[in-house]
């Protein structure tokens, strides 16, 4: 009799288990995570632009890559750049400045963004999911003076307050370098009205990935 009473509940069991896996068995939320054709809401990313050109502006390839990789990953991208001159401009075929000529960060930078591109100043917290800042000495010379000024730098007025509203709102803010600064850490962290308690970023170094908390608070 107990062997019996054993199958029966094993029956039982299973029988269970069947009909939650059936979709008259599934709440609405299950079904819907396993409806393959149910659409999964993007992020929205966005990508702030330093320029255009590694020695003065975004690191090309390094924001083509950023580009690629959120596309694979279905986010809705929106490009911003500061709109304020350069701090110069560099001839890459010598590597030296060119003299007597100026360009604008919003205009280099829409060379990468193929013109769809917003001035920096109309970047919201609230309508997006996270902010990426590709590489290049363009954040050390026109999001901010560390290029010049070291660890007494400033940083440009909107990117403070876009890097201030994201960290308050709890959203991811990301960042790449890969020779663009002499240390192995965010350059607004050196900025002493930006290592607020933590202030954290996902910092790509030579490869590595990792997590900074205001280092030099």
């Amino acid at each position: 009799m107990a062997a019996v009473r054993a199958l029966v509940a094993s029956r039982l069991a299973a029988a269970s288990a069947f009909t939650s896996l059936s979709p008259g068995g599934r709440t609405p939320s299950q079904r819907a995570a396993l409806h393959l054709s149910v659409p999964r809401p993007a992020a929205r990313v966005a990508l702030v632009l330093s320029g255009c050109g590694v020695y003065d502006g975004t690191e090309i390839h390094e924001a083509s890559a950023i580009l690629v990789h959120l596309s694979r990953g279905g986010a809705e991208v929106q490009i911003f750049a500061p709109d304020v001159p350069q701090m110069h401009v560099i001839d890459h075929t010598k590597g030296q400045p060119s003299e007597g000529e100026s360009r604008n960060v919003l205009t280099e930078s829409a060379r990468i963004a193929r013109g769809k591109i917003t001035d920096l100043a109309n970047l919201s917290a609230a309508n997006h999911d996270a902010a990426i800042f590709p590489g290049g000495f363009g954040a050390a010379k026109n999001l901010s003076t560390f290029a010049v000024d070291g660890e007494d730098c400033k940083v440009n007025k909107e990117v403070e307050r876009v890097l201030k509203e994201f960290h308050q709102a709890g959203k991811p803010i990301g960042c790449d370098a890969s020779m663009s600064l002499p240390a192995p850490a965010p350059w607004w962290s050196w900025n002493a009205a930006l290592c607020c308690p933590g202030l954290s970023c996902v910092w790509c170094w030579q490869g590595e990935s990792r997590t900074c908390m205001g280092e030099h608070q």
